[in-house]
């Protein structure tokens, strides 16, 4: 066993438990909810199932064990990862085939490849994966400190592409971390920069298709994979996960590798997780000490670490494009002022300087480190919860940022409202404390702070967006607001408007209500039972059931409806087409098929239909949105329909934006659907904003919906 191999079996922290092997020839760990059992044991030179024979151990994990063998008859060198388990009909076992699975189907430059599995003599489960040989992003960046950024954009193009194709083939990692992202030099010395990139362990990928190894009948409840320094908002809150949940990891592995650190830590697991919801990142520039990184490196890492999914790039294409275009222009920048700086801890405050030799110069990529050995590091939460935790401001993801509130105490709220209006100006005026309490967002204009004195013309809308710290420290807040001061309530991804639904009945003016991403649930419905006005509501992947939407007393009311990875969605679907109104019906990841589109159709008002994530809508479902005579706007990324449909686009008269699968962003097909559909814009991903004003009954163009 080597030094490096004794070191990161230090690093693995009781209770934790590392995936199978860890790699693919080589990895961080998963997150699996497992009991240990004995590792199997595999003697050197023996030879397994009459065609491997074993040549070393090259990890072991609570979960499993990693073995470098060779072909017998092949001659060519291989990763045989298997389980300690022997019980191969339980979920570790199908689990473990979900594994190899995932794996197998994806054949990319940038992905590992399997090339066997099934069970050992005394029923182990194992696969035969490719072996490499390399460093870990992990490692370099503990080596170095932080990577150039030349050599970031090298590595995260091709990751990104990689990612692209996974997505593509309907495969999500899940557990993407730094740990994961193997680096093999070049065997060509005068170009030490191009490195191959091999993302390996898709030990929890999920299979998004409708298909016997769907992954998400195999989950416990309340179990959540991944781990805490790179998962997803959504993932830590246990909800249903798409490709942009990857991204967002990709976006923290980016990050670190930038600047030394992630993005979040936080004291424990749990309190890095409650920051991955709640706060916001700090740049590039303020987690490096002031470094200063390029304006557009800046802009691609904020996005891919939205809190908002739909706010984050759409697809690894898209990323990968980015990346592409801003490595251009610094090796144009580089070619006149110099090679970029070494990525070293030296005092540098620029991410430019003159230098005269390689950045690579003396400095190799690994040593021919065996790659399998990096799961050992665990969850490679270890080391760095051990950093000091970055300080960054507790504010939930908003339309307008909210600044942290001063560390003075806040003074208790009295029982006085915050508005009244004044009669000479016929304005609104808002008697806010010294500390914000949250911002007012508009549709016509920026947001501002809730603070201090505020007016506010009588007759404009205003959307309310409080902080997490609001609401948990006055429960009551929302009671201060007068009946019809607010029209719309934003309180997407704050984890303390649990405690705060039952205020909600006397805001009879609201029109529209956001808790997207929050304990909203079935139970919760009956507040907004009382609100007569209420026109939109936004309760994707909340806490509650088909059933319960069904059931709101004023369902009729609707004209945009977004409910999103909700269980049992049949109810909706019955009771959408009695609705007289409804323009919008967004149904993201909600297990549709062509059936189910068969029973939107009936809904003959909608102008705005999104059924993304749902990989069983195919062509033969699109046929039926030809009832639909008012569509406007149809999302259809993330399914399975092709090219095929576009005789069907051409019979929809209204239609006027497409958002496509990524199986039809090619450049000729685009090319193709361009002269087809020459009034219709095409969009490759779900945009930012995905409620057109035409959906609503009130002015509103601006955030939160």
């Amino acid at each position: 066993m080597t030094e490096k191999q004794s070191k990161s079996q230090e690093n693995l922290q009781p209770g934790v438990e590392s995936s199978p092997g860890g790699s693919l020839g080589g990895t961080g760990s998963s997150t699996w909810i497992e009991e240990t059992a004995v590792p199997v044991v595999l003697e050197p030179g023996s030879v397994v199932l009459d065609k491997y024979k074993i040549v070393e151990l090259v990890g072991l994990g609570g979960m499993g064990s990693v073995f470098r063998v060779t072909h017998v008859h092949l001659g060519t060198v291989y990763a045989l990862k298997c389980l300690n388990k022997e019980q191969p009909k339980d979920a570790s076992w199908r689990r473990f085939q979900n594994e190899a699975k995932a794996a197998h189907i994806l054949d990319h430059p940038n992905l590992i490849k399997v090339h066997d599995f099934g069970l050992l003599p005394g029923r182990r489960p194992y696969f035969v994966m490719d072996f490499v040989d390399g460093t870990t992003v992990a490692d370099e960046v503990q080596r170095l400190g932080r990577l150039p950024v030349l050599r970031c954009l090298r590595i995260f193009i091709q990751v990104a592409f990689a990612i692209a194709h996974a997505h593509e083939n309907g495969v999500i990692h899940r557990d993407l971390k730094s740990s994961n992202i193997m680096v093999v030099k070049s065997p060509d010395p005068d170009h030490p920069e191009d490195e191959l990139v091999r993302i390996v362990d898709f030990g929890i990928a999920k299979l998004t298709g409708a298909d016997e190894f769907n992954q998400q009948t195999l989950t416990k409840t309340g179990e959540i994979f991944g781990s805490p320094l790179y998962m997803s908002p959504e993932q830590c809150m246990g909800l249903v996960v798409d490709s942009r949940s990857d991204l967002y990891s990709l976006g923290c592995m980016l990050y670190e590798a930038l600047t030394g650190a992630p993005p979040f830590i936080g004291e424990s697991a749990l309190a890095t997780m409650m920051k991955h919801q709640s706060e916001p990142p700090l740049s590039l520039k303020q987690a490096s000490m002031g470094i200063d990184f390029p304006v557009e490196l800046e802009r691609i890492v904020a996005k891919l670490l939205e809190k908002d999914p739909s706010a984050r790039y759409q697809n690894g294409s898209l990323l990968a494009q980015d990346l592409i275009n801003l490595e251009s222009k610094l090796k144009s920048r580089t070619a006149e002022s110099g090679t970029l700086e070494d990525g070293t801890r030296s005092g540098n405050r620029t991410a430019y300087e003159k230098k005269g030799k390689s950045i690579f110069s003396g400095n190799p990529i690994g040593q021919g480190v065996i790659a399998a050995v990096s799961f050992l590091a665990g969850m490679g939460v270890t080391y760095f919860l051990l950093q000091s935790e970055l300080e960054a401001a507790k504010t939930t993801k908003a339309p307008v940022y909210i600044p942290p509130a001063p560390v003075a105490a806040t003074p208790a709220l009295d029982e006085k409202p915050f508005s009244h209006i004044d009669p000479a100006t016929k304005e609104r005026v808002f008697d806010f404390p010294k500390t914000t309490i949250g911002s007012f967002i508009f549709s016509d204009q920026p947001g501002i702070n809730c603070v201090n004195v505020k007016r506010i013309p009588q007759n404009r809308l205003i959307g309310f967006n409080p902080t997490y710290a609001a609401l948990s420290k006055f429960p009551n807040l929302l009671k201060k607001f007068a009946p019809d001061d607010l029209t719309l309530l934003y309180l997407s991804r704050n984890e303390a408007s649990t405690r705060i639904f039952n205020t909600i009945p006397h805001l009879t003016g609201l029109k529209a209500i956001n808790v997207k991403f929050t304990d909203f649930s079935d139970n919760d419905f009956k507040y907004l039972d009382a609100l007569p006005n209420l026109s939109y509501l936004n309760v994707s992947y909340a806490n509650v059931s088909g059933d319960g939407i069904a059931k709101l007393k004023y369902l009729n009311k609707l004209t945009s409806l977004h409910s999103g990875s909700i269980p049992s969605i049949q109810p909706v679907l019955k009771a959408a087409p009695k609705i007289p109104n409804l323009y919008q019906l967004s149904l993201h990841a909600d297990q549709l098929d062509d059936n189910s589109l068969a029973d939107i159709s009936k809904c003959a008002k909608l102008r705005a239909l999104s059924v993304g994530s749902n990989r069983s809508v195919t062509d033969n479902g699109v046929k039926h949105l030809l009832k639909l005579k008012q569509l406007k706007y149809l999302d259809l990324s993330g399914t399975a329909v092709t090219m095929a449909s576009l005789p069907l686009f051409k019979q929809m008269p209204q239609l006027k934006e497409l958002v496509i699968p990524l199986g039809m962003t090619d450049r000729s097909d685009v090319e193709i659907l361009k002269k087809a559909l020459p009034r219709v814009k095409l969009t490759g991903s779900s945009p930012d904003s995905n409620t057109p004003p035409y959906c609503l009954d009130f002015d509103w163009k601006g955030e939160g919906l």
